[in-house]
């Protein structure tokens, strides 16, 4: 199974420092000014970006994706671990995905649907660029072939 680029580690992180710090101010704001208690204003402020951060890590740990002889599969979760199994006969089509911060960091996001469903089943985030395009031509290849003569029960 193969894990994710560290780049989107750093990006989570960052992103849990920010929501936690956002989200950590109005507690803060309201212990210190209406309850006068600096000390729950202090822990306020900083509990939450800890927990955040904490989440982001073992999001990133627990994150696990590999491209299998018939099918993909994912490993996902921080409280609850999903294991995702797509056979390569269901694929639709892959879409590579790079927003403005995913081309700042170098990374790409691949996006990954499957037939009888409503959007895009399967996303794989913190991929290199080259190693996304690598990965949605050998999906496209195994897709071809599974269509040629496999079913997908």
């Amino acid at each position: 199974m193969e894990k994710l680029n560290s780049r989107i580690k750093k990006l989570w992180i960052s992103l849990g420092l920010f929501s936690g710090l956002l989200i950590g101010v109005l507690p803060a704001i309201y212990t210190y000014f209406y309850l006068e208690n600096l000390l729950l204003s202090l822990i306020s402020i900083s509990l939450f970006p800890i927990i955040f951060i904490w989440y982001a890590v073992k999001r990133f740990a627990n994150w696990r994706f590999d491209v299998r002889e018939d099918h993909i599969e994912i490993k996902k979760g921080v409280f609850i671990i999903v294991s995702i199994y797509a056979p390569y006969v269901r694929i639709q089509h892959i879409d590579t995905v790079r927003n403005p911060v995913s081309r700042i960091l170098g990374l790409s996001s691949l996006r990954i649907y499957t037939a009888g469903s409503k959007g895009a089943d399967l996303t794989i985030p913190g991929l290199d660029k080259e190693k996304a395009e690598y990965i949605q031509e050998q999906l496209k290849q195994k897709a071809i072939q599974s269509e040629k003569g496999f079913d997908a029960v």
